[in-house]
């Protein structure tokens, strides 16, 4: 039996060590944390006592590869499905506006739902439908060296439009301001959820925190297929020689006895476990933190299960009825400001959006996850890795290597299994 080892429990990591024990590989997933899940991970709050994400993680219908992941280690039952897109979003004053598609058939259903969009005047609803329609037709080329901006400007999208729209949707999507990412990379998504039929337009929500959501049961399977992972084991060095990787060593151990390794390790981990990165890739990338606060209120009368704030710096609150989960995205300008700032900011937009005032709340919870994804820029785009290397057993898995997408779980999802098919079409050819 061969065996290979998987650097790394993400969502990459675990999806690598998923497909290859399905094949019957032996697999070893080292992970350099107490938990798996990489940076889609629960913990416990103590004072609570409730299981919080250290960011809240949605799905969207077009995410083919990952719900073909959770088809395969018996988790779909874990996520709840929109039978049709639909999303509150709400202005200052608690006025909500939903974005609703309609109940007949695609796409009629979605121009429908945009027309109805009450956010927009009527004009704006008529140049988004346009802009949705030149869709169809925009290239790569036509877009080369654009930011989203940029894109917007040329297409006449108004300053309504784009706050109550594009910014939403680029900033959600991509984890970045429309005016640092790249048009290329925002098409590609925007034809994958909008042009790609109903369901792909809708959005796909976890039941349980992340570890109950996919956590378990990737462990599960991986176990009950003879595969072993180890906690708290950290990458020091990798050893290569030749065309080769020969050795690891760990935190714990010198490991030798491996027939491929991938690592599904960020791109700033890796860095510091290869003496010559230069060696693996060239690419440089730059990072946008994403910020969540979780909220306990005395009584929560919200009624729906999430929430698109419109102008606001918070971005999105996610209902979880124990407890809100405040969303802001592109967060760097905000890292660094204390927890008592961010709940400061976070007292204001909720009494602003949601009419819920601070003697309201009793508890909260703030996560700052730093570089939770790479900026989509145009300078990156052509430069990503491909899982192969120059090292014939040692491949690469994550949401920075070219995939095709930005830094999702979808992503991560597809690179891992890439990474796995290599390895077995490797085995097939020796």
């Amino acid at each position: 039996m061969k065996k290979c080892l998987i650097l790394g429990g993400g969502f990459a990591g675990l999806t690598s060590a998923v497909y290859l024990s399905k094949a019957g590989f032996k697999v070893e997933i080292i992970e350099a944390s107490p938990k798996l899940g990489g940076r889609a991970y629960s913990l416990t709050d103590t004072e609570t006592n409730t299981r919080v994400d250290n960011g809240q993680h949605i799905l969207m219908g077009c995410y083919k590869e990952t719900l073909r992941f959770f088809e395969l280690i018996n988790a779909t039952q874990n996520l709840e499905f929109q039978k049709k897109l639909k999303v509150n979003f709400v202005k200052e004053g608690f006025k909500i506006i939903p974005l609703e598609a309609a109940d007949i058939f695609y796409p009629l259903n979605l121009i429908i739902g945009v027309l109805n969009y009450k956010a927009l005047s009527l004009a704006e609803r008529l140049k988004l439908l346009l802009f949705f329609l030149k869709l169809f037709f925009v290239t790569e080329k036509d877009l080369r060296g654009f930011s989203v901006h940029k894109w917007l400007e040329l297409e006449k999208q108004t300053e309504n439009l784009r706050k109550a729209f594009w910014e939403i949707l680029c900033v959600g999507a991509l984890n970045t301001s429309i005016r640092k990412a790249s048009a290329v990379t925002f098409a590609d998504i925007l034809k994958k959820i909008f042009l790609r039929g109903n369901s792909s337009a809708t959005i796909v929500l976890p039941k349980e925190d992340l570890s109950e959501t996919y956590c378990n049961d990737s462990q599960k399977y991986i176990e009950e297929k003879g595969g072993e992972i180890f906690y708290s084991e950290r990458i020091e060095e990798l050893i290569f020689k030749s065309d080769k990787l020969v050795k690891i060593k760990t935190s714990q151990r010198e490991i030798s006895d491996f027939d491929f390794v991938i690592s599904a390790m960020p791109l700033y981990s890796l860095e510091k476990v290869v003496n010559n990165i230069n060696t693996i890739t060239k690419l440089q990338l730059t990072y946008s933190s994403i910020l969540s606060i979780h909220i306990w209120l005395y009584e929560n009368k919200l009624k729906r299960t999430f929430y698109g704030l419109i102008n606001s710096k918070v971005h999105w609150i996610f209902n979880h009825d124990s407890h809100l989960t405040l969303v802001i995205s592109d967060a760097n300008d905000l890292i660094e400001l204390s927890k008592e700032e961010l709940f400061e900011i976070a007292v204001e937009e909720l009494n602003k959006y949601l009419s819920i005032s601070r003697h309201e709340i009793r508890n909260y919870k703030i996560l700052k996850e730093k570089r939770a994804t790479f900026i989509p820029s145009n300078d990156i785009i052509g430069n990503r890795p491909l899982p192969i290397t120059n090292f014939k057993n040692f491949f690469l898995a994550g949401d920075w290597i070219e995939t095709g997408l930005p830094s999702t779980i979808e992503s991560a999802v597809f690179s891992g299994r890439i990474a796995a098919e290599l390895i077995l079409s490797n085995q097939r050819h020796n």
